[in-house]
């Protein structure tokens, strides 16, 4: 049995002595009710992927959520002074914790010395070692100065001051999630564009990630 692989035809072919007489077969034209019935089914699916994408994006950030909650109360367990420590190991400095958790440097380093915590600050600062541990290796390295970096060039806006307005469910998104840095944005400023004014604009590229180039003049 020959081992190669045959090509299917789609010529017919017949024998006439010691020759082939092989007649040409036309394809089929697609007709305008093919191309309508193509064109509709195309939109459904298109339809049917927005609210499949919209569906897995909100139960990806309350999965987020419930991980960040679970971690919150695990490290809530660990008193303030430990909390602190391993903030300063992290790289943090006394002044964006601060910054993070409203309050004073000579409150944190009263904290440090003598406690007296209020369980609002103690649940910020679990709250916000929990978020470093989900943002943490592989993901991002060195966390402390990850959340000093810009969301964008041009936008002094960070994830310290995302997490000081009380909205970890962006750093999260920023850090875990498609990294739409638009809607990041919008969400926490919606007037960040007047606010900002920059010579450079975000645009969504080829492969479907939000980047950033210069405007056209």
């Amino acid at each position: 049995m020959n081992s190669e692989t045959r090509r299917p035809m789609d010529l017919a072919t017949a024998p006439t002595g010691s020759s082939l007489v092989i007649e040409h077969q036309e394809p089929t034209a697609t007709t305008s009710t093919q191309l309508s019935d193509l064109t509709q089914a195309a939109g459904s699916l298109r339809y049917q992927a927005k609210f499949v994408f919209q569906d897995v994006a909100e139960f990806h950030v309350e999965l987020l959520s419930r991980e960040w909650r679970k971690r919150t109360a695990e490290r809530g367990k660990q008193s303030p002074a430990a909390l602190l420590e391993e903030l300063a190991d992290l790289g943090f400095s006394w002044r964006h914790i601060a910054r993070m958790l409203g309050v004073s440097v000579p409150a944190i380093q009263k904290w440090r010395r003598s406690g007296g915590v209020s369980g609002d600050n103690r649940m910020q600062l679990a709250s916000l070692l929990a978020l470093c541990d989900m943002v943490q290796q592989p993901v991002i390295h060195d966390v402390a100065s990850w959340f000093e970096m810009p969301l964008t060039p041009g936008v002094p806006m960070t994830p310290i001051d995302l997490f000081a307005e009380r909205r970890p469910d962006l750093v999260l998104e920023h850090a875990l999630g498609p990294n739409d840095v638009e809607e990041i944005l919008t969400a926490y400023a919606p007037d960040w564009r007047d606010r900002y004014q920059s010579d450079f604009e975000v645009y969504r590229d080829a492969d479907g990630a939000m980047s950033i180039r210069q405007k056209e003049a």
